[in-house]
């Protein structure tokens, strides 16, 4: 008798399995109609809420409705599954959409990937999205300097920004003063929190007989002269 319970043990199980499966599969159209957002499974207890959420992001996924779907899958905290999407966005090139998935599925691995083959791409803003989720420092200053590299001067402040690294933002300001880039000359040592470079790019557009923005740089630098003499000269306030 007890040999009989044994072999049919799994038989059982296959077929419970199986009727909880049929059971999510035909809530299915109805959390579809009714919307995702707007239906309660409160009444049910965890393990069916996700095989119906998962049943339901199946679906999605099958009628190439992905954003949804990974609304689904979170729910569901199905992480597997989020990877799974990340990795189809990244064999299509859609880099952006990857890492957000990586990083809802806390895919750490998968993000470094990401980031290193964005960085390879030249895919700047991506590799830096990608580093600065997973605050790989090192890896961010490799981006950073690549950005320099490649005149790429808004991503580079952003990237030495993260790291709060005076020194490198001092440096991609004065790039951009070779290159007459002012403004996120500016902006790199104002966030350097360096009133002499200011001074600089203020007397530049002072020279340039720019003299709005001379004033709003003489004011980041703090130059109180300057800010009166622009005053009392050239009616500024």
């Amino acid at each position: 008798m007890v040999d009989q319970i044994k072999e049919m043990v799994p038989e059982l199980v296959a077929k419970y399995n199986s009727d909880k499966e049929d059971t999510f599969k035909r809530m299915v159209p109805m959390v579809l109609k009714k919307g995702l957002e707007n239906i309660s499974l409160d009444m049910f207890n965890e393990e069916i809420q996700q095989g119906i959420l998962n049943a339901v992001a199946e679906e999605l996924v099958k009628k190439g409705r992905t954003k949804e779907a990974i609304a689904a899958y979170m729910k569901a905290k199905n992480k597997d599954k989020l990877v799974e999407i990340g990795d189809s966005y990244k064999n299509m090139n859609m880099f952006s959409h990857s890492i957000e998935c990586y990083w809802i599925a806390d895919a750490k691995d998968r993000l470094m990937q990401v980031g290193e083959l964005c960085l390879k791409d030249g895919q700047m803003t991506d590799a830096i999205k990608a580093f600065q989720l997973v605050e790989d420092k090192s890896k961010l200053l490799l981006v950073g300097d690549e950005c320099l590299k490649r005149e790429k001067y808004d991503s580079a402040i952003e990237v030495f920004k993260f790291l709060n690294n005076p020194d490198k933002l001092i440096e991609v300001g004065t790039e951009c003063i070779k290159h007459d880039h002012l403004v996120l000359g500016a902006k790199a040592f104002e966030l350097a929190n360096s009133p002499e470079k200011l001074n600089t790019i203020g007397d530049i557009f002072l020279h340039k007989e720019q003299l709005n923005n001379a004033y709003e740089v003489y004011k980041l630098a703090g130059n109180h002269t300057m800010i009166q003499f622009l005053r009392d000269n050239f009616n500024m306030s």
